[in-house]
């Protein structure tokens, strides 16, 4: 009984406030008040659109950001694969025409020319190079190896079934009976100069030879045909009261660059 009595006047009170408020409505008693509820209602109304239009361009934006990323890395794995493919034409295209300037300067010589990918140098020795052809290809030491159109860079010292090791003329051990262009006379003996340059050395002191002269192989070697190009001369070394005198060798190609060659094998060996 208690309970229910509290729950009706509860219900009274109610009704009585919502009655004087309507009627204080009617009577304009609550304007300053309604428009400040109002207000509030307005600014809290605002700050919410905001904040949820804020969050839903700030997820749009961080969708383009992550689109864009992922567009911008495929992007690079496209750049860099066609990087790769060019780089690789190039490689072919060069190779291709170290194997045409090979195959002309063949034409008509009494050797033929087997043509020859460096795979690899041997770690031991800084001026060699080795093969991909060997002894089943018919290769055998002291074969001379040309690149372009006849320009040697080196000779067999070691052959395997499979593959050759080739000794740089730059390196000290390295010897060849060398000639000028416009001579058949050896002049001496071109030698590795510390495996930078090449140092041709026994030349007599009454020998003419002047800087950019072109030097040959002198084919006084077995295996070794004359006129292969070894280099120019850059400096020529000599001293008063000596029998011989000296001159370096420009090589006129990078022997590190070297990554097809050919080997010089004669018909009669």
């Amino acid at each position: 009984m208690i309970a229910e009595r509290k729950n009706r006047q509860i219900k009274f009170y109610i009704a009585a406030v919502v009655i004087l408020l309507v009627f204080l409505h009617y009577l304009g008693a609550l304007a300053v008040i309604e428009d400040y509820c109002l207000e509030v209602l307005a600014g809290v109304q605002n700050n919410t659109y905001t904040f949820f239009n804020k969050l839903k361009y700030s997820f749009v934006n961080y969708q383009e950001a992550q689109n864009f990323k992922k567009a911008n890395s495929e992007q690079k794995e496209q750049i860099n694969q066609l990087t790769y493919e060019i780089s690789q034409l190039k490689s072919i295209e060069g190779e291709n025409e170290k194997l045409r300037q090979a195959l002309d300067f063949k034409k008509d010589k009494d050797f033929d020319l087997l043509m020859a990918k460096v795979i690899s140098r041997d770690l031991n020795r800084p001026n060699t190079l080795i093969i991909n052809k060997g002894e089943f290809d018919g290769l055998k030491n002291g074969y001379p190896v040309i690149v372009d159109n006849g320009i040697i860079v080196g000779k067999i010292i070691d052959v395997r079934k499979n593959t050759a090791t080739i000794l740089l003329l730059t390196d000290q051990l390295s010897q060849l009976v060398v000639s000028l262009i416009n001579s058949n006379k050896a002049i001496g003996v071109a030698k590795g100069d510390f495996g930078l340059s090449i140092k041709v050395e026994s030349i007599p002191q009454d020998l003419e030879i002047k800087e950019s002269d072109l030097i040959i192989t002198s084919g006084l070697e077995n295996d070794i045909p004359r006129g292969l190009i070894i280099g120019k001369v850059n400096r020529i070394i000599s001293y008063e009261n000596e029998l011989f005198k000296s001159a370096t060798i420009s090589p006129l190609t990078d022997y590190g660059e070297i990554s097809v060659l050919g080997v010089v094998i004669p018909k009669n060996p």
